[in-house]
Formats: structure tokens, sequence, C-alpha cells
């Protein structure tokens, strides 16, 4: 029996010894091969008749004004008729040059964005407190405040500008209507190179900062900015040229109202207001207005 025993544990060792020697030895399988496949986009028909639409109001406009053109001719005849005397001349009608349609629309009609302001509400519920976010746009105003104070208006009163507390205000900006500018340059698949959009923007939301100001002779003040409010025309950019990018920025000069206190010592300091103010408005002129933006 305890022969039996030993033989039978020697052969299983014999057997787990070879198997696993097979599992070692066994020639690896070849990995397969991965098709990359480069599909192209193809636009819905809808889309398509959204950026080709232009084309066709041009063409039916056209229709619709040469059939009256070749009318008026012969509605005209009789009349001559009837009114030339002979050895007289006709009167002549004063020529009147049929509207011109040369000259394309280049902006669609407006359209409604209430779902995306829906939308960017629920966002911004969820995500303004969040450390990312805040420290994203903590981030963006310390390169501002950099680039504020090698102004030199600035630059004689200010020497440091940190940043105490922000609020993101309890909104975001509104978009009251957007149109497609047109034409729209599109490719050989019917895919859009550039994409233009005019957008009538608003925000009445009350974003403010708390700012620690460090003057120049050595002395601080306390600042406070609120945006009260904002209102303009806005042209956003999606573009493959010369490298995928969007942009944004102003057609015109918005209408901007700031709320700005400031405190030195316990007393206002009116020069310091109005050069934050001045400098504020003019850096939204100098990168987010036409012809300057920022990708």
């Amino acid at each position: 029996m305890i022969y039996l025993i030993l033989i039978s544990a020697f052969s299983g060792a014999i057997v787990t010894l070879l198997l696993q020697l097979l599992l070692l030895y066994r020639r690896s399988p070849e990995p397969i091969a991965r098709t990359v496949q480069y599909v192209k986009a193809v636009p819905d028909p809808a889309l398509k008749d959204y950026f080709n639409n232009q084309q066709a109001e041009s063409t039916q406009q056209q229709s619709d004004i040469t059939p009256s053109a070749s009318k008026q001719p012969e509605a005209a005849s009789p009349k001559q008729q009837e009114t030339t005397v002979p050895g007289s001349s006709p009167k002549q009608q004063p020529y009147s040059p049929p509207p011109s349609l040369s000259d394309p629309q280049h902006i669609s009609k407006a359209e409604t964005c209430d779902f995306l302001n829906a939308i960017f509400l629920f966002l911004f519920r969820e995500l303004r407190d969040t450390p990312v976010v805040r420290h994203w746009i903590t981030k963006k105003i310390k390169v501002e405040f950099e680039e504020l104070l090698q102004t030199k208006t600035a630059g004689r009163l200010l020497e440091g500008l940190s940043l105490r507390d922000i609020s993101l205000g309890n909104s975001v900006p509104v978009f009251k209507t957007a149109r497609l500018m047109k034409p729209v340059a599109l490719n050989d698949d019917n895919m859009p190179e550039e994409l233009n959009f005019e957008v009538d923007l608003e925000y009445n939301g009350g974003f403010h900062l708390a700012i620690d100001v460090d003057l120049v002779f050595g002395k601080s003040a306390y600042l406070f900015v609120k945006m009260t409010r904002v209102a303009g025309r806005l042209k956003l950019q999606f573009t493959r040229m010369p490298f995928t990018h969007w942009s944004f920025s102003f057609l015109e000069d918005p209408l901007i109202d700031f709320e700005v206190k400031s405190q030195f010592e316990g007393r206002p300091l009116p020069q310091l207001t109005s050069i934050i103010v001045n400098q504020l408005k003019r850096v939204i002129k100098k990168k987010h207005t036409l012809p300057n933006y920022k990708i």
C-alpha cells in the first residue's frame, strides 16, 4: 500500500513537471495585426442644407426675378402701341436695374440658444466651486495681472497684485441669438473647413474679485472689482486653417459696466479705481475685440 502511494505521488510529480515544461517552451501565439480603418466623416443631409441653403436662396431669388422681368416687356408693348402717334417717338420709361444678386447674404437667420444656455447653467452649478475650475480661473487671472503690471500707466502706481478672493457670480453668460456667417467653405466631402458664428451675448452674473494691491511707495491697498454687465456681438470661430483651433472675439467694443471700490488706509482711492477700470477695458479691446482675438 505504501509503495502504491509513493508510485502515484511520483507519477503525479512527473506529469506536473511535464506540463510546466510544455507551458514554458510552447510557442507564443503571434499577435493579430490591427487594421487601422480611416473613415471619412460625412455630414447629415440636414446639415448639408444648413451649410448650402444660401446658394439655394440665391437661386430661388434669381428664378423669381427672371419671370417678372420677362413679363414686363410683354405688358408694356400694347400700351406703347396705343399711345404712339405717327411722327412722334414713344415716351421712354426710366430704367430701374434689377436688385443685385452678386452680393451674398453673409449672415443666416437668427437661431435661439436656449438649450445651450440651459446646459451651461447646469454645468456651471455643478462645477463652479470645484478645485479644478477655481484653479484654472485663478491661473488665468494671475496671467492677466502680470500683463497689467507691465503697462506704463499701471507700472507707475502699482508694484504688485495678489488675488485675495474670487467669486464666479450666480449665473453664466447668456447667448441671446446665434447666426451662421456665410458663405461656408466646404471641402470635397461637403465638410466645413471653417465655421463662423455671430452671437449676441449678455452677462449679468456679477463675477467679482478681491485684490490686494502693493503700491510703489511701500503701501498697500484693497480693491474690489465686480463685472455687473457685459453685452455685445461675439464672433465664434471654429477652423482647421492653418491648424485646428477655435477662437472668440467681439465684433465691436462691447458694453461693459464695472463696479470698482478701492480702499487705502480707510479712504477711497479714486486714482487707483480709474486706472483699473481703464486698464480692464483696454485689455478687452486689445485681446478680445476684432481684429484681435485669442486662440
